[in-house]
């Protein structure tokens, strides 16, 4: 009797996690999880994969019912979801959990208010394939989503960057230089060149708090040799949440990115910056900021990183 052997049936290999690190915004959580439907890593389909990693960092645990309720969904097209919850606040704590958790060699990060475009992981993934170890970081391009709002008339397309958009640095996929920098939210990178290192969770997002800087482990890598490759057409689109869609809320912003670049230059020993200037308070305070314009804008947007910058120099 002729016995026909039983087909060796292979899972496909995990060859990158997408993870998502998610605050109590279910909504627009759900909206970047359909996003995701589809998506797919450069090579055979079925052979390789990816993850989709749900990192919430809200003890309320708001995500959990987003991120079941796509499960059957990402299953079907052989891709795993997983929810995980890391109740330490902060955003370093979560993308650090993030990091651990990854079954990939390669992750992706998006952020909880943003939507990948068509083909956004494949774009994003494909200089790691095609270029092989010459790439070990891949940024891509941001979008602004203005959702039912008009883009206001005086936020310039330079000043999206206070936006996390539009980076802008070529139309042409390409590495980049020293000082072209890029988002966390729209980047991958290999996983290895994390061994031993770790986002810092006493900067970057702790709830509504406006400090950043956590990324600055990706400068590290960088000054350490990591190669960054620029790919345009990796897009992403960024909510621009509508209480944001102000110029205080711009100016708060600044103050808060002086104070993160001071603490970050002083935990690595990087030269501080130094500005002579004296500011009225009193007359600061009483400024119409919702009216300027053009250059003054820009320059009440400098004195306010600067006076953030300033005000942490007896932070801990």
């Amino acid at each position: 009797m002729l016995t026909v052997p039983t087909p060796i049936i292979r899972s496909p290999e995990i060859a990158a996690s997408v993870v998502i690190c998610t605050h109590r915004r279910p909504g627009l959580l759900d909206a970047c999880l359909g996003s995701l439907i589809g998506q797919r890593v450069p090579g055979d389909a079925g052979t390789v994969t990816h993850e989709i990693l749900v990192i919430d960092n809200s003890t309320l645990a708001e995500g959990r019912p987003v991120a079941e309720g796509w499960q059957a969904a990402f299953d079907r097209q052989g891709v795993p979801l997983r929810y995980i919850l890391e109740e330490q606040p902060g955003v370093g704590f979560a993308r650090n959990r993030g990091v651990a958790e990854a079954a990939g060699a390669l992750i992706a990060f998006i952020d909880d208010d943003e939507r990948a475009c068509d083909g956004w992981l494949e774009r994003l993934l494909d200089p790691f394939h095609r270029l092989g170890d010459a790439v070990d970081i891949v940024a891509g391009e941001v979008e602004p989503d203005f959702g039912e709002l008009s883009r206001p008339a005086w936020l310039a397309d330079d000043l999206l960057h206070f936006f996390s958009c539009r980076w802008g640095w070529d139309s042409d996929s390409r590495f980049l230089h020293e000082k072209e920098w890029f988002g966390e939210g729209n980047c991958a990178f290999r996983k290895r060149l994390l061994n031993g290192r770790s986002f810092p969770t006493d900067l970057g997002r702790k709830g509504d708090g406006l400090l950043s800087n956590e990324g600055v482990v990706f400068l590290e890598l960088r000054a350490a040799g990591a190669a960054t490759y620029y790919v345009p057409s990796a897009t992403v689109s960024h909510f621009i949440h509508p209480e944001r869609l102000s110029r205080r809320w711009v100016m708060r912003r600044m103050f808060y990115n002086g104070v993160s670049d001071r603490l970050t230059q002083r935990r690595y020993g990087m030269a501080e910056q130094r500005w002579d200037f004296n500011v009225n308070l009193a007359k600061l305070a009483d400024l119409d900021v919702e009216s300027l314009e053009g250059e003054g804008l820009r320059a009440v947007i400098r004195l306010y990183y600067q006076l953030g910058y300033a005000s942490a120099s007896g932070m801990n």
